[in-house]
């Protein structure tokens, strides 16, 4: 990957280059995981079906009380939604304060008791 994925250019480039390979989306989610940028990051290491970055994204999400990444990473895996791991998704997002990502959790675990 010639240029720094950090800008959307390079970004939008690699995304719709049919040569690009899945070792140049991994390069690329890796370095906006480091730039803390972990939408853009999600999406390019799908692409790149890398489990362990996705895998990182979610448990940073859950630690990070948010639940927007959390749910963009899990419909990203094509998995289901992991109630202990929304529980501790509510509970950090209530400690930090951040309400609409603790109702949000919180909503998905009232609707499937």
């Amino acid at each position: 990957m010639p240029k720094s994925a950090i800008a959307w250019k390079p970004r939008r480039k690699l995304t719709e280059s049919p040569k690009s390979a899945a070792k140049d989306f991994l390069a690329a989610g890796r370095e906006l995981m480091a730039a803390d940028m972990p939408v853009e990051a999600a999406e390019l290491l799908a692409k790149a079906k890398d489990s362990e970055g996705l895998n990182l994204l979610k448990t940073a999400a859950i630690e990070e009380g948010n639940f927007f990444i959390y749910q963009l990473v899990t419909k990203l895996q094509q998995s289901a939604l992991n109630r202990d791991e929304i529980k501790a998704l509510a509970d950090k997002a209530a400690s930090l304060g951040l309400e609409a990502y603790e109702n949000s959790a919180r909503n998905i675990l009232n609707e499937n008791p």
